[in-house]
């Protein structure tokens, strides 16, 4: 509604991500296709070390997580916000999963400077 004030965004659910060697995936939000920039990303990450590849099996663990910031910058009027996932930088990709037999919200909220 207004253009001086700040985005508090949060996520609460499940994030899973599973990988027989070393992986790492990064979940954050965009507001409008791009990443806050003010004051900095809202991020998370999860990193497994590996699984067991002698066993050829994976680690699978569903966390329940949160993701959460404030976001400055953001011109009055509609806001398209979204939770994204994508690589860690120089690490391999993962098989990565938002939300798992539980519920997941997202909440957003103005909050004046």
């Amino acid at each position: 509604m207004r253009s001086n004030s700040a985005l508090r965004v949060l996520f609460s659910g499940s994030l899973r991500l599973k990988c027989r060697s070393a992986c790492c995936q990064r979940w954050y939000f965009t507001f409008n296709g791009a990443e806050c920039s003010g004051p900095l990303p809202i991020e998370a990450i999860i990193y497994l070390d590996q699984g067991s590849p002698e066993l050829n099996s994976t680690i699978n663990i569903h966390r329940t997580s949160s993701v959460e910031g404030l976001c400055e910058g953001i011109g009055a009027g509609l806001v398209d916000v979204a939770i994204w996932v994508g690589t860690c930088s120089d690490y391999p990709k993962g098989d990565a999963s938002t939300g798992w037999n539980s519920v997941s919200r997202i909440i957003i909220e103005e909050l004046p400077k």
